[in-house]
């Protein structure tokens, strides 16, 4: 075990699958005093909540949230002043995605996606804010994407992910007065359960990011322990893509080996 995360406490949301669940075993390995686990998802949550809670000496307690609900994140934040007294890192993690053309998606399904991805965010650093204000210190990490960087295809989440990133700067602004700093992890086609079902695409995207090959949840976790401790402290309304390049002109490579010039 490390202690980059000696005594400090965290709140994951989407703590019960992928890239979550992989935030809090690397938060515990760590060296945290304290996560609370949240999620909509009740069974898994218990039996990860559990696998920890026996596994490293933490105090886990989970929790569910629906991140949309504003009546959830008030009792969730309630439940951690009542445990902890505090929080001291904030990993906004919980996302769904619809993978449609512009004018095949309905808006019910894009007003579900907002929800989720803008406006959850939006709340889980509304609402524990505050609570690390008290403290005088804190780091708040929002999970965004490379759809947050580029013109993904689907519209509702690319329009959700760049919000994300926008609403980090905004609020690492407003913020950074109280001490808490605020970035956003833009990760690429990474193993979990939001794209295992995308198999065949993800594959093809492989082609053409500079590693060749899709990520896994630790791999994004790294950078999410980095901005979570104390070594990320001059660092602050930034953004990072973990994305084996893709970004970086993956496609522009892609062409130019295919006309034979690279």
């Amino acid at each position: 075990m490390g202690n980059r995360l000696k005594g400090k406490i965290a709140f994951v949301t989407g703590g019960a699958s992928g890239i979550g669940t992989a935030t809090c075993m690397k938060f515990a390995e760590e060296g945290v005093s304290g996560i609370v686990i949240a999620d909509i998802k009740e069974k898994q949550l218990q039996e990860i909540s559990s696998e920890i809670q026996q596994k490293y000496d933490v105090k886990i307690i989970p929790v569910n949230l629906d991140v949309s609900e504003e009546s959830d994140w008030l009792e969730a934040v309630k439940i951690v002043k009542e445990e902890y007294g505090r929080v001291d890192i904030l990993v906004n993690n919980a996302g769904i995605t619809h993978r449609v053309r512009f004018v095949d998606c309905k808006i019910e399904d894009w007003n579900r996606v907002i929800a989720v991805n803008q406006t959850g965010t939006f709340l889980g650093m509304k609402h524990c804010a505050p609570l690390m204000r008290e403290s005088g210190t804190g780091s708040i990490i929002n999970i965004s994407s490379i759809a947050g960087l580029t013109g993904y295809f689907a519209s509702a989440y690319t329009a959700s992910k760049w919000a994300v990133r926008g609403m980090t700067k905004a609020a690492a602004m407003e913020f950074g007065e109280w001490g808490i700093r605020v970035n956003s992890v833009h990760p690429g086609f990474i193993w979990s359960p939001l794209t295992i079902p995308a198999k065949e695409m993800v594959e093809k995207f492989n082609e053409i990011n500079a590693l060749n090959r899709a990520g896994n949840p630790d791999e994004v976790v790294n950078s999410i322990l980095f901005l979570a401790s104390d070594e990320s402290s001059y660092i602050t309304g930034t953004e990072l893509a973990v994305d084996a390049g893709l970004t970086a002109g993956g496609g522009v490579r892609m062409v130019a080996k295919e006309v034979g010039i690279y």
